[in-house]
C-alpha cells in the first residue's frame, strides 16, 4: 500500500500514559480502529509475536499504562513457565552409561542379520580410531587387531572370533568383537553389544549393518529385557508399559532417554496356534519405530503409526517355524485408539509345478505357506513330513494321482 511503511515503532507518552505511534499511520491509508488490548495480545502470543507488542504498530492503539504493565507481567510469567518447563524436561532425561560387551557364545537371534566380506580389512577408522587390515595367507586370515598396520592373528578352519582393540577420540580403549566365518570367503557379523539399563530394564544394542556405529536407527538392533530375539532399534521403547525416546551417543558411551509426548495407540495380537508365539516383531513404516509384540500379554503400548510385520517365530516344543510378511497388510494404530494384529491358522499352501507330456513336475522348494494374515511361514524346524498333492478333474473331481516329496520336506 502506497506510503504504508513495513514497521511502526510506538512510545507510551510520559504525560498521558497512553501508547501512542510514532510517525502514525494516516487514517485515509488505514483507518483507524479500536482494539480491546487483551484480546489482540491473545492474537498475537498464538501466533508467536508476543515480544513485538510493545515495537511494532500496524494498527494505532490506545492503551493505558496499566495495560501496558499487566503485558509485561504476564510475559514475564510466560517466560518463567517456559523456563520451569524447560527445567522439568530435562531433569525427566535419563542419561543411561553404556559399556561394551563381547560376547563369544552368541545367542541373539537379529532381525536382518548381515554378514560382511571381510577383503582387505575392517574399515573402523571413524568409529574406532583406526582401520584393521586383513590378508589371506592360503586359506587362513591374517588380521591387524591393534591397528598397527601389522597383522597380529590368524584365523583358520570355518568359523573364528576376534576382539579389534579400537580407541576412542581421548584415546580410551573402544574393543569391538566380530564373529567369523570362511564360507567362499571370510566374512564378519556382529560379536559384541552395548549393554545399560533404563529405570532396571536391561538394553543391548547391537551394530547390526557392522559399520562400527550403534545408534543408526531402523538399522542397527537391540533387545529390551531377558530375551534372545532382537528387534531394530528403535528411537521410542516401551519399558514397563511407559514409552520412552531414546538417543546412542555418537560415540557409544551413553544412551539419552526421556518420557515420549507424542500421540500413542495400543496393539493386540492374536494368533491361531497350538504352538507359542516367541517372537513377533513389527517395524513403523518410517522405521523409527519397531516392537516385539510377543513380550505383553495385555497388548502393547506404541507411538501412533503404520506398521508391518516383519519377522516372528513360533514354537512347540523344540519344534519352530518362523514368519515373514508375506502378503500381510500394514496396521494403522490411530492415537488412542487399539488395533489387533491376528495371523496364525487355517495355513494354505501354494505351489509351482511344470508339465511334460503326461507327468506333472514339483519341487520342495516352491511351495509357499500362507496364514489368514496373509504372513509366509518358513523354515519349519524340525523339517515335517511332505505334504500331500492330489491332482484332480476339473470337471469330474475325480483324483487321477497323488504324490509324495521323498523323506521329509
Amino acid at each position: 500500500m502506497e506510503g504504508l511503511q513495513a514497521e511502526k515503532k510506538s512510545t507510551i507518552s510520559p504525560s498521558t500514559g497512553v501508547l501512542e505511534p510514532v510517525n502514525p499511520i494516516p487514517s485515509q491509508v488505514m483507518p483507524a480502529q479500536e482494539w480491546a488490548f487483551p484480546r489482540y495480545w491473545r492474537k498475537l502470543r498464538m501466533s508467536r509475536l508476543f515480544t513485538s507488542v510493545i515495537t511494532m504498530s500496524v494498527l494505532p492503539m490506545a492503551l493505558s499504562a496499566q495495560d501496558c504493565s499487566q503485558a509485561l507481567s504476564a510475559r514475564e510469567s510466560c517466560q518463567a513457565l517456559s523456563a520451569r518447563e524447560s527445567c522439568q524436561a530435562k531433569a525427566s532425561e535419563l542419561v543411561v552409561p553404556l559399556s561394551y560387551r563381547a560376547q563369544r557364545k552368541w545367542k541373539i537371534r537379529l532381525p536382518a542379520l548381515v554378514w560382511k566380506a571381510v577383503g582387505t580389512g575392517f574399515k573402523l577408522a571413524t568409529t574406532h580410531g583406526s582401520d584393521f587390515v586383513a590378508k589371506l595367507d592360503g586359506v587362513r586370515l591374517l588380521v591387524d587387531v591393534d591397528g598397527d598396520g601389522k597383522t597380529d592373528v590368524k584365523a583358520e578352519g570355518e568359523t573364528a572370533y576376534l576382539i579389534l582393540r579400537g580407541k576412542s577420540k581421548d584415546g580410551k580403549p573402544l574393543p569391538y568383537a566380530v564373529r567369523l566365518s570362511n564360507h567362499q570367503g571370510w566374512s564378519f557379523a556382529p560379536g559384541g553389544f552395548l549393554l545399560g539399563k533404563i529405570n532396571g530394564t536391561q538394553i543391548r544394542i547391537i551394530d547390526q549393518n557392522n559399520d562400527g556405529r550403534f545408534g543408526e536407527v531402523g538399522v542397527d538392533a537391540m533387545l529390551l529385557g531377558r530375551g534372545k530375539i532382537a528387534t531394530f532399534l528403535s528411537k521410542v521403547v516401551n519399558v514397563g508399559g511407559e514409552l520412552f525416546e531414546i538417543a546412542v551417543a555418537d560415540d557409544g558411551s551413553q544412551l539419552l532417554a526421556k518420557p515420549y509426548v507424542g500421540p500413542s495407540g495400543t496393539v493386540n495380537l492374536a494368533c491361531s496356534t497350538n504352538g507359542k508365539v516367541l517372537a513377533a516383531i513389527i517395524k513403523s513404516g518410517d522405521s523409527q519405530y519397531s516392537f516385539d509384540l510377543a513380550k505383553t500379554k495385555d497388548g502393547m503400548k506404541v507411538p501412533a503409526g503404520s506398521y508391518d510385520l516383519v519377522w516372528g517365530q513360533i514354537g512347540l516344543g523344540e519344534s519352530r517355524v518362523e514368519m515373514q510378511k508375506g502378503r500381510s497388510q500394514p496396521i494403522l494404530v490411530a492415537k488412542d485408539g487399539e488395533k489387533t494384529l491376528s495371523f496364525g491358522g487355517p495355513i494354505k499352501a501354494e505351489f509351482a509345478y511344470q508339465r511334460s507330456d503326461s507327468k506333472v513336475h514339483l519341487r520342495p522348494d516352491k511351495v509357499w505357506y500362507y496364514g489368514k494374515g496373509g504372513e509366509l511361514y518358513t523354515k519349519w524346524l524340525p523339517i515335517g513330513a511332505s505334504p500331500k498333492f492330489s491332482i484332480s478333474d476339473l470337471k469330474s473331481g475325480k483324483e487321477l494321482a497323488r504324490a509324495f516329496f521323498p523323506g521329509t520336506c
